[in-house]
């Protein structure tokens, strides 16, 4: 796996070099081939998810595209596509395949920020910076396409003023849900025991969904990074919270019981 590779990496890095090599790109280069997205967005497929990108609130993508320009980019699995460091100039959209933005510590332990399925723009937050340095390296987890434009193509004045505004706008809007859900992994992580951690994040995800039946996007081993909790600590607790009639659930789907919940300390 990506997160493996690039931690063995980082390792034999600090060991070379010292702590300064934190900084510096890890030797996984992506290795991405690229060409120019066809007329009217590329395939019926890539317009569907650009159509449900936030990147194109509101906006045809079959019509903006072809002024905007960009690339159709494709990633084989396991490839550093953005390392940490980095500058980013470019607007990614993920079209298919999925995708982790993780940062490495010194021993290379890896905590994860975030993972990325089609739809998401890749790294949009830090591209918005104006450093444009990526605090975080994303991986692929399996092969993965994407659209790119850069990032300043968005305010050219050869663009019509209307279409400019619309896709700053939405850029915004973008970079306020990222606030958003880093608010709610802060509020998790506000809390000391594991079983606090768990159920404000699990609610949470419950109030975004609309539902007490919902999915998360995390394997077990991935929520445990995103928690910064020991996997078997948190199969522990879920399987108590399961054994208290608080919670069910199959692999990375779950349902909540409110009457349960309210007598739990949550935080």
């Amino acid at each position: 796996m990506t997160r493996y590779y690039i931690k063995q990496e980082r390792q034999k890095q600090v060991r070379q070099n010292g702590f300064s090599c934190l900084y510096a790109p890890v030797v996984a280069k992506k290795t991405g081939a690229c060409y120019p997205c066809g007329q009217g967005g590329g395939t019926m497929e890539d317009r569907e998810i650009l159509a449900g990108s936030v990147l194109f609130r509101g906006l045809e993508p079959e019509e903006v595209v072809p002024l905007l320009g960009g690339r159709r980019e494709e990633y084989p699995a396991n490839r550093v596509v953005i390392q940490e460091g980095e500058r980013v100039d470019r607007l990614e959209v993920l079209l298919s395949g999925a995708m982790r933005a993780v940062r490495l510590d010194a021993d290379g332990s890896e905590f994860l920020y975030q993972q990325l399925f089609p739809g998401y723009l890749v790294a949009g937050e830090v591209a918005c910076t104006p450093r444009r340095t990526s605090p975080y390296s994303v991986c692929t987890l399996e092969r993965c396409t994407t659209w790119s434009v850069p990032v300043d193509r968005l305010s050219d004045p050869a663009l019509p003023a209307e279409l400019r505004l619309a896709l700053l706008g939405n850029l915004l809007h973008f970079v306020s849900n990222q606030n958003i859900r880093k608010y709610y992994k802060i509020d998790a992580l506000s809390v000391k025991s594991a079983r606090q951690r768990i159920l404000k994040y699990l609610t949470a995800q419950a109030g975004r969904s609309g539902s007490t039946t919902f999915t998360i996007p995390f394997d077990r081993e991935a929520m445990a990074n995103y928690l910064c909790l020991n996997r078997s600590v948190l199969s522990h607790t879920l399987k108590e919270l399961e054994g208290e009639g608080v919670l069910t659930f199959r692999k990375n789907r779950f349902t909540l019981f409110p009457e349960k919940l309210s007598g739990q300390h949550i935080g």
